[in-house]
């Protein structure tokens, strides 16, 4: 083999590291991408179990009791989240979700490691307008708002889902 061939097939060999480094690059950053769609799958999936589960609940505590008659928002509970004693997940009301937080390890197995991957979820309820529903009301309504959160380790983002409960009554 004369010096002209052995530069062709030096040539060749580091053309085809380049595409084997190439390749193994696509298919781990493909893998990543599975494995993030993954968890952000499960991620909503839990955000939304939290929501509906929330909103099973009464409105408010102020109206589980049948001997109080709510005739304006000022009449529903002042603090927002449990009453003393309450633990999740027996909550009577919307609003005991409020500042709740709990990790779940049970929804999903890391793929890589074969570990448990654990979700932390945290759910925030604040008092809203119909009118401003991203904004805060510093007073009662008769809309709540609950935010849930949920991050894990796994993901390279939160995912945040939120929606709008509103007390409705009849009207004479």
């Amino acid at each position: 083999m004369n010096t002209g061939q052995t530069m062709l097939a030096m040539g060749a060999m580091m053309l085809l590291s380049f595409l084997v480094l190439r390749f193994n690059s696509i298919h781990l950053t493909s893998a990543q991408a599975s494995y993030n769609s993954k968890f952000g799958i499960v991620a909503t999936s839990l955000a939304n179990s939290l929501i509906e589960e929330a909103k099973d609940k009464a409105y408010d505590a102020v109206a589980l009791d049948t001997t109080k008659t709510i005739t304006t928002a000022a009449d529903f509970s002042t603090t927002l989240g449990k009453e003393t004693g309450e633990v999740y997940p027996d909550f009577d009301d919307f609003d005991d979700y409020n500042n709740l937080l709990y990790i779940d390890s049970l929804s999903l197995k890391n793929p890589q490691t074969g570990a448990a991957t654990k979700f932390e979820i945290r759910s925030i309820v604040e008092y809203v307008t119909d009118t401003a529903p991203d904004v805060k009301s510093a007073s009662k309504q008769y809309h709540k708002k609950i935010t849930v959160s949920v991050f894990s380790s796994s993901m390279m983002d939160t995912v945040k889902l939120s929606t709008i409960f509103s007390f409705w009554t009849l009207l004479d």
